[in-house]
């Protein structure tokens, strides 16, 4: 194990710029780059300035800092989940296999198996960098065997066109009573976090069904909700208009803005959908601006683990477990996990306070509330 580490640690990530000026002398590093380098070898930001500070004090040049984080134990359990020793794996060439399983319900073959990541795959790249979601589209491409990401084309489930959207909409078809009831649980805790105002207005990405909107537009507030799926669209604006509600229903991807203006939401509100976000960063900052100041993004039902897992490796990435590889094939789509840390760090970056809320007995509600700085 060690001796493996030592070798992909000669792909050390490059030093920051100022330290290409010309000059022999390295250039002492800064908190940027501190965090920088957290974030390469650890997943995560630096817990405090405390921790900057001494970093700061001890490790003065970029490949001393970079020496010391590759040795810890974090950055050698970290390794441990991307290349794991202790759990079965499988390879991109066994993904077609993988998915004929999962047609035909055949869990024991990959039961607790995970994706083994191809020798292409650097490990040391910058989360919040463009090389890293670069890598991220590659290794798409690999899993799924497309050449090129819409979310207009590869996230689209046209079968939902032939679904009831008013009687026995989304998780009621099913006709099972747990996991409706989980459902109910999660959307009763959404309303119970959001804060939201009497009249107040609503964002929602990834309605699909509507159920949660709808009872946001119960409540009389004025709720917009995007869609990629045309179908969805459709049905959605069907059941709102049979409802008598203030709610409408758009065609579009994450970050389209309904209301045409700047600081129209109380709310902004992603269930089960914001794991489909390749450009996450790029939308939370983007998003800032269609909140009303105190206005908040809700996350629930999302693949967020509160410390690094073997399904979730990366700071952000594909969730690699042998079912959601399978639906990466058979769909094309998205499906990206967040550990908790690097959430946090994306949100705070964009002057989000974060808070979680847990929910004990429905893992769909587990909450996350982003709240705008005023």
């Amino acid at each position: 194990m060690r001796k493996i580490l030592k070798y992909i640690g000669k792909k050390r990530p490059a030093a920051p710029a100022a330290t290409h000026a010309g000059s022999d002398v390295p250039l002492e590093i800064d908190a940027a780059d501190i965090t920088r380098a957290y974030l390469i070898y650890l997943g995560r930001p630096p817990e405090n300035d405390a921790v900057i500070d001494f970093h700061l004090d001890h490790f003065r040049t970029w490949d001393r800092l970079c020496a010391a984080l590759e040795e810890s134990q974090e950055s050698r359990d970290r390794f441990d989940l991307l290349y794991p020793h202790d759990r079965p794996t499988f390879s991109i060439e066994d993904i077609d296999d993988l998915v004929h399983c999962f047609h035909h319900h055949d869990i024991e073959k990959y039961r607790d198996h995970v994706l083994r990541l191809p020798d292409w795959f650097d490990r040391f790249l910058d989360p919040d960098g463009p090389a890293y979601r670069d890598q991220m589209l590659k290794l798409w491409s690999a899993i799924t065997g497309r050449a090129s990401y819409d979310p207009l084309v590869d996230e689209d489930t046209p079968e939902v066109a032939e679904h009831d959207f008013l009687y026995r909409p989304g998780f009621y078809a099913n006709g099972d009573a747990a996991m409706a009831g989980a459902h109910l649980i999660a959307i009763g805790h959404i309303l119970l976090r959001s804060n939201l105002p009497k009249n107040g207005r609503v964002l929602e990405y990834g309605a699909g069904f509507g159920q949660t909107a709808f009872n946001f537009a119960r409540l009389g507030a004025k709720v917009d909700v995007v869609d990629v799926n045309p179908a969805f669209v459709r049905g959605v604006n069907s059941a709102s208009e049979f409802l008598r509600t203030d709610l409408t229903s758009y065609q579009g991807t994450f970050g389209v803005n309904p209301a045409g203006v700047p600081h129209a939401y109380d709310v902004i509100l992603f269930y089960e959908s914001f794991h489909h976000c390749l450009d996450a960063a790029a939308l939370i900052e983007q998003m800032k601006s269609y909140l009303k100041p105190g206005g908040a993004i809700l996350l629930a039902g999302e693949p967020i683990s509160t410390s690094p897992i073997p399904e979730i490796p990366f700071p952000w990435g594909f969730r690699i477990d042998w079912e959601n590889i399978a639906v990466m094939r058979q769909r094309g789509w998205m499906e990206l996990g967040f550990q908790q840390p690097y959430l946090y760090h994306m949100f705070e970056r964009a002057g989000f306070k974060g808070e979680m809320f847990t929910e004990d007995n429905s893992h769909w509600a587990q909450v996350y509330r982003f709240t705008r700085s005023e």
